[in-house]
């Protein structure tokens, strides 16, 4: 069992649900050890949100509300966004938006680093790569 948090990015649930892809197993299987305790994980709001939008923007909104009630039955620690990370993100996102970084992870960055989870588990590989704040753990080294 991982004894520290490791920050759930959005793209382990959707390539979970997704179609047959590279990395749809080891999305899965992640997703099958939190469910069992055996990594202890946490989301911020705007994951739940992404998903969402995600799933609207395809016209599968049940699919979204579905796929989101899934995440937070895992038991995935949800925490909030205040002020202090959007302070944060706003910095973040000057510092690394000429280098491809999204708002929304930069948003994602901020929160992580305001709670001491430096670690990541996603397919975004800027996470870590270009954000140095971070580390990012690739979905197939938790699972095989």
């Amino acid at each position: 069992m991982v004894s520290e948090t490791l920050f759930l990015d959005t793209s382990i649930p959707i390539y979970a649900a997704g179609k047959p892809s590279e990395h749809k197993d080891a999305c899965i299987k992640i997703l099958e050890r939190i469910e069992r305790g055996e990594l202890k994980t946490a989301i911020d709001t705007e994951v739940i949100q992404e998903i969402l939008y995600r799933f609207h923007r395809l016209n599968m909104q049940g699919h979204g509300i579905e796929l989101s009630r899934q995440v937070l039955r895992l038991g995935v620690r949800v925490l909030p966004v205040l002020r202090r990370d959007i302070d944060e993100a706003l910095l973040l996102f000057n510092k690394y938006f000429s280098r491809g970084v999204p708002p929304r992870d930069a948003l994602h960055a901020s929160v992580m680093v305001n709670n001491g989870i430096n670690k990541i588990v996603t397919l975004d590989k800027h996470f870590g790569d270009v954000m140095t704040e971070l580390q990012r753990v690739e979905p197939k080294r938790l699972v095989f």
